[in-house]
C-alpha cells in the first residue's frame, strides 16, 4: 500500500469536502477507502471544512431559490387558476381533486405553528369556511357519492 504524502492528504481532504467518495479517492490515490477515512478523521480541520462547505451550499441554494421566487409564484398562480376553473374541476376525477387539495393544504399549513387541541381554528380552516361550496356541489363525483350514501352530510349543515 502506498504511503500518502502531506500534500496528498490535503488534496484528499479538499476533494472529500467537494463531494468525492471514499472509494473514488482510494482508487485515485492507490489506497483503500478505510485509509482515506482515517486520513479524514485524523484531520482536526476536516469537520470544520465540511461544516463550512454545507453552510456555503445552503446559502447558495437559498440564494437561487430567492432569485427564482417571482417565476415560481407565477407558476403557482397559473396552477391555482387552472385548478379553480370550474370546467377543469368538473372534468377531473375526485381522487385528483383530493390530491391537489391535499398538496395545497400541506404547503399552505407547513409554516403554521401547531396549535392546542382547543384552538384548531387556523388560517386554512378560515379560508375553507369562506370558500364557495357551490363549486364542489356541481361535480358529478360529489353528486354520485351523495346519491349512493343517504347519510352524507350536506356542506351547508357543516357551516351551521
Amino acid at each position: 500500500m502506498a504511503k500518502l504524502t502531506d500534500r496528498q492528504k490535503k488534496q484528499i481532504i479538499a476533494e472529500s469536502v467537494e463531494g468525492s467518495s471514499l472509494r473514488a479517492l482510494g482508487a485515485k490515490y492507490g489506497v483503500s477507502p478505510t485509509t482515506i477515512r482515517r486520513v479524514l478523521l485524523n484531520n482536526p480541520e476536516f469537520k470544520q471544512k465540511v461544516t463550512q462547505k454545507k453552510q456555503e451550499n445552503t446559502a447558495s441554494v437559498l440564494a437561487f431559490m430567492e432569485s427564482q421566487k417571482q417565476d415560481v409564484c407565477k407558476v403557482i398562480d397559473n396552477l391555482l387558476h387552472a385548478i379553480n376553473d370550474p370546467e377543469k374541476m368538473a372534468a377531473a376525477p375526485l381522487n385528483q381533486l383530493a390530491t391537489a387539495m391535499g398538496i395545497v393544504i400541506d404547503k399552505y399549513t407547513a409554516g403554521e405553528a401547531p396549535k392546542a387541541a382547543d384552538e384548531r381554528q387556523n388560517n386554512l380552516l378560515a379560508a375553507i369556511e369562506g370558500w364557495q361550496e357551490e363549486a364542489f356541489d356541481d361535480l358529478p363525483e360529489i353528486q354520485q357519492a351523495a346519491a349512493a350514501d343517504p347519510e352524507m352530510v350536506e356542506t351547508a349543515e357543516l357551516s351551521d
